[in-house]
C-alpha cells in the first residue's frame, strides 16, 4: 500500500502491480518511467513513494545530486500536486514533454536537461542498416561477421550473471581513469547489473548475449517503457573485440527487441564519446527532458 502524503515509504517490489497500473495510465515517453529502471537502480536512486491527490509520486535521492521528484504518475489536480511537490523538496526533474505540456506556463517554467535527453531510434532502421547514412555501421558489421562467421547471439538468462559482471569489470577498468567514470559510477552500474539479474524474471526483462568462439563477449539488457518502446539499460561488449558493439545492437534489433517499433538508448550524461556514438546511429528523435521551475 502506497501511503498518502506527507507519509513516504521506500519503493518495494510489493508495489510493482500498483505501480505498473499507474504507469499504464500515464503517457510514458522516457526511460525513467520504465518499470525496469525504477527497480534496478533502486540501490543508487533510493526512491521513496507517496500518493498526492491520487497521483503516485516518486522522490529520488541519489548520492550525486540533490533529491528531486519525478513527474507524478497520474493526471489528477496536477497544478496542486506540483505545488505540493515544490513545498516538500523544491525540485522536480527529468519530466517528459507530455507532462511538461500540461503545466500552466504562467506558474511554471521549464529548463531543458540536454545531458538527460533520451536517444530514440526506429528499430527497423538499425535492424536493416539501409541507406548511405548507415554505410559506416554496415561496413563495421560486415568486417565483424567476416572475421567471426560462427558467432552466435543467444537469449540472455540469469545463468549469464557471472559472465556479465566479469565483462563489466573489464569494460570499466579501461575507463576508470576518466573523469566521466568515477568510482561512484562503477559502484552504481555494478549494483544495477546485479539487481537486473536478481529481478530478471519478476520485471520481465529481456536481452541477448554475443558468443564468439563460444566465449561470452557482449550482452544487452532492456525493458519495456510502453508497448512500442524498449529501453536499453545495458549494452556492454569486450573492449578488445572490434565491431562488437554494432554487432550486438544489430543482432538485438533483429532478435530480442524485434517486437518493438522504437529502441531507446537512454541518455548520454554529457559524456562526449557516448554522445558521439549515439548520434552516429542517426536517432529518430531526441526525447527532451526538463527541470521544472516555479515562477
Amino acid at each position: 500500500m502506497i501511503p498518502h502524503y506527507p507519509e513516504f515509504k521506500p519503493l518495494s517490489l510489493d508495489d510493482k502491480a500498483l505501480l505498473l497500473r499507474h504507469l499504464r495510465q500515464t503517457s510514458r515517453e522516457i526511460c525513467e518511467l520504465s518499470l525496469g529502471n525504477l527497480f534496478i537502480w533502486q540501490e543508487f536512486d533510493r526512491p521513496q513513494v507517496t500518493c498526492i491527490n491520487r497521483n503516485t509520486c516518486l522522490l529520488i535521492d541519489p548520492p550525486n545530486e540533490p533529491a528531486y521528484f519525478l513527474e507524478p504518475l497520474g493526471r489528477h489536480e496536477l497544478p496542486a500536486t506540483v505545488r505540493t511537490m515544490f513545498r516538500h523538496i523544491g525540485r522536480i526533474s527529468r519530466v517528459s514533454p507530455g507532462f511538461a505540456s500540461l503545466l500552466p506556463p504562467a506558474e511554471f517554467a521549464l529548463a531543458p536537461l540536454r545531458n538527460q535527453f533520451d536517444y530514440l531510434y526506429l528499430r527497423q532502421e538499425i535492424a536493416e542498416l539501409k541507406g548511405r547514412k548507415f554505410d559506416g555501421k554496415r561496413n563495421h558489421l560486415k568486417r565483424f561477421q567476416a572475421k567471426h562467421p560462427d558467432y552466435q547471439f543467444v537469449p540472455l538468462t540469469v545463468g549469464y550473471k557471472n559472465e556479465a559482471l566479469a565483462l563489466f569489470e573489464k569494460w570499466f577498468k579501461i575507463r576508470e581513469e576518466s573523469r566521466y567514470f568515477p568510482r561512484l559510477a562503477y559502484i552504481s552500474q555494478k549494483g544495477a547489473i546485479n539487481a537486473a539479474f536478481t529481478l530478471f524474471d519478476r520485471l520481465k526483462l529481456l536481452g541477448g548475449v554475443l558468443l564468439v568462439d563460444d566465449q561470452f563477449q557482449g550482452f544487452t539488457l532492456g525493458s519495456q517503457i510502453n508497448p512500442e518502446t524498449v529501453s536499453v539499460h545495458f549494452l556492454y561488449v569486450d573492449p578488445e573485440l572490434p565491431g562488437g558493439f554494432p554487432a550486438v545492437l544489430w543482432a538485438a534489433c533483429n532478435n530480442c527487441y524485434r517486437g518493438f517499433k522504437y529502441i531507446d538508448l537512454e541518455q548520454d550524461l554529457g559524456i562526449p564519446g557516448l554522445r558521439q556514438a549515439k548520434l552516429s546511429y542517426q536517432p529518430h528523435q531526441l526525447v527532451e527532458k526538463y527541470e521544472v521551475k516555479r515562477l
